[in-house]
């Protein structure tokens, strides 16, 4: 079983969960601790609370980069945050960093890329925005994701449906 290609990817999501986990100091425990507390239904059309952009940006500014998608990952992991908390966090993270989102994009195009991440697919999948800087690249992709991810499909469908054909604006926002 050693041959078996699954072990370097299961001792790869190991080192990620354990040697990489991106929660790494007291500060950024702290300021995701309070970023998880606001109360957020997850709902996008609800108002949401100020102190949910103060919490980002602490958050933003206590990890030192635009890119908290790791951590609201691992929030949701570890049950600190839900699904719907956590894709809201990161859509006010686009607003909240200096890149308009385009390293948090990076990360979420990786996870549709590599699609073998349940949390982290779900995540980027609902995130407001077209994943990949192709139409043709996210359609490949999400018909992938479709096919193996029964549970996905309709999402991906969406996508694929809404995404227009020219190509996105920097920030690839949805339609």
């Amino acid at each position: 079983m050693s041959g078996s290609p699954l072990l370097p990817r299961l001792r790869s999501l190991r080192e990620r969960r354990t040697i990489g986990d991106p929660v790494t100091t007291p500060a950024v425990h702290a300021a995701l601790d309070l970023l998880c507390a606001v109360p957020v239904s997850g709902r996008h059309d609800e108002d949401l609370p100020d102190e949910l952009f103060d919490r980002v940006e602490d958050l933003i500014r206590a990890h030192g980069t635009d890119d908290i998608a790791e951590l609201v990952a691992t929030a949701v992991e570890s049950g600190r945050a839900t699904m719907g908390q956590a894709t809201v966090f990161l859509d006010v993270a686009v607003w909240s960093g200096t890149d308009n989102g385009a390293s948090l994009h990076s990360t979420l195009d990786a996870w549709v890329r590599g699609a073998d991440d349940a949390v982290r697919l779900a995540l980027a999948l609902h995130h407001a925005y077209y994943p990949l800087s192709t139409r043709a690249e996210m359609i490949a992709a999400l018909t992938r994701i479709a096919g193996r991810f029964p549970a996905h499909r309709a999402v991906c469908e969406r996508l694929i449906a809404n995404r227009p054909d020219e190509p996105p604006s920097a920030d690839r926002p949805r339609a």
